[in-house]
């Protein structure tokens, strides 16, 4: 959603919205069809929407890339047709293909230059080299953190699919050159825009690096785990309370994708002297190694952090589709599109429960407006909340904290509220005790300057279900003490109950503060 707000600058100024180095090729495509889509009349106005059609093309134009590469790879349409169906069937990507996230188009122009990698990198060429290096490029331009997983998973097809060492380092330079050029040419073409910068800055933007999300630590590997296994399969509706153990989604999705492994492997290793199973292993297998790597790093859990490092789950399919189809023939085909297709009508109906509910979060934003008036409240929410998401949306975007707010009632900013773990979120140097004080002390001016502060679901959370909801973010520890300064330095009594938002609570000093 934030993303949507900073595209509809693209579409109602585009001289003058800013650029980002991380997405900087992102927002001008994008804003460019927004506008087609006005001039179409489909969804005008309503960048939010309009991103949803967009990714949904470019998720066609990614099937298309998957049929090609499975069809050099098997030489046989249908099961280029059914790794097309598998590659959708997956839960992360038809999700990421109908919301409005924004990895999908960067997504498939990686795909497509991984898809010709390992396709073309079997036999190098000078123009085979430069055109996968440009496609590559423009890939991570869309979004800068694809560059890391698959670059060197690239260098090593290159490296290992050519027998003279003089000409491998030639490879590897010309495709490096090449991406060099490639950011070059973007930033000539952006010059003097705001926000602009040069070549050096777009190849290492720094995004995240220092950030509250990077750093690894252990139970990242448990989020490793969830973030493969949901790329596949949806948790939705396989959870089976009461069932303590019993978790089908997380073991049904591993056994399934060690199952490929098991099939697709061996058959890649019995080949391993022909030079495109070499290409097609350095490709997507090096993307998937050095990917879990990386992710392990920031948040493996996450769609469009796992999208990218799954994707040799298809070509994989492929596999095992030829392979289904040398031992029973038509009838080995028949029962993998049977499982492709029980997948797809699974993964859709963990969605289904989804549906409308944007349109309640709206009506639940004019009955939070009727119940807490908010140029008299200030609401303490979870920083990841979908109320902070839709009020955002609704009242307008507003950094979160009292330092700018004034005596009671005030009508701007429209939305006014304070982010639970909003400092861990910007200052992750800061001390555990420095933000427990700080979040006690935006409270207490909140509370000075006259206005209602109404809690958001957090008074009954348990610890278990606020560590869940907030991830990576901040260790147990600091998470427990954030939620024992509201329960020891506040009092909290029942506001109202929204059947959509959750329950509010209205805080007040504890006795003898």
């Amino acid at each position: 959603m934030f993303k949507s707000l900073e595209l509809k600058a693209w579409v109602v100024d585009p001289a003058s919205a800013p650029l980002y180095p991380a997405n900087y090729l992102f927002y001008p495509v994008y804003g460019a069809l927004c506008r087609v889509l006005d001039l179409l009349g489909v969804f005008a106005g309503d960048p939010r929407r309009q991103i949803t059609i967009l990714n949904a093309l470019s998720c066609s134009l990614c099937l298309c890339a998957v049929y090609l590469l499975a069809r050099a790879l098997s030489g046989d349409r249908l099961v280029a047709l059914l790794a097309a169906l598998f590659h959708i069937a997956s839960s992360f990507v038809m999700f990421l293909a109908i919301v409005n996230e924004d990895i999908l188009p960067s997504y498939t122009l990686l795909f497509a230059s991984m898809a010709l990698g390992a396709v073309w990198f079997a036999r190098p060429a000078a123009g085979r080299v430069v055109a996968v290096a440009a496609l590559f490029s423009i890939a991570w331009l869309f979004e800068w953190r694809l560059m890391f997983p698959t670059l060197p998973a690239m260098l090593a097809a290159l490296w290992l699919c050519e027998a003279r060492p003089a000409k491998r380092l030639a490879w590897i330079g010309l495709f490096l050159a090449t991406m060099g050029a490639t950011a070059g040419v973007a930033a000539a073409a952006w010059w003097g825009h705001n926000g602009a910068v040069g070549p050096l800055d777009l190849i290492w933007t720094g995004k995240a690096v220092n950030s509250v999300w990077a750093g690894f630590t252990w139970p990242k590997v448990g989020y490793l785990w969830d973030g493969m296994v949901a790329y596949l399969l949806g948790a939705g509706v396989a959870a089976i309370p009461g069932i303590p153990g019993w978790d089908i989604w997380r073991y049904t999705a591993t056994v399934w994708l060690l199952a490929i492994a098991a099939v697709a492997v061996p058959m890649m290793w019995r080949a391993r002297g022909d030079s495109r199973t070499v290409a097609l292993a350095a490709v997507f297998g090096g993307t998937f190694a050095a990917g879990s790597v990386f992710n392990l790093y920031s948040q493996p859990q996450d769609p469009q952090m796992q999208i990218n490092v799954m994707a040799w789950l298809t070509p994989a399919w492929a596999l095992v589709l030829v392979a289904a189809r040398r031992r029973w023939g038509g009838r080995g085909l028949a029962a993998l599109a049977g499982l492709s297709v029980a997948l797809l009508a699974y993964n859709v109906w963990s969605l289904t429960p989804l549906r409308g509910l944007d349109g309640k979060w709206r009506q639940a934003i004019e009955r939070l407006e009727r119940e807490a008036p908010p140029d008299r409240t200030v609401f303490v929410l979870h920083d990841f909340d979908w109320a902070m998401i839709y009020a955002s949306l609704h009242w307008g975007t507003v950094e979160p904290g009292t330092g700018v707010l004034g005596p009671a009632p005030q009508a701007q900013p429209k939305f006014k509220w304070i982010g639970f773990s909003a400092e861990v979120l910007r200052h992750p140097e800061w001390t555990t005790e420095a933000h427990v004080a700080g979040l006690r002390r935006q409270i207490d001016r909140a509370l000075d300057l006259g206005y209602d502060v109404l809690l958001a679901r957090l008074w009954p959370m348990e610890q278990k279900q606020l560590e869940t909801e907030t991830g990576m973010v901040a260790d147990r520890q600091r998470l427990a003490a954030l939620h024992r300064m509201l329960r020891t330095d506040f009092t909290a009594t029942p506001a109202f109950d929204d059947p959509v938002a959750g329950p509010f609570h209205r805080l007040r000093r504890a006795p003898g503060r």
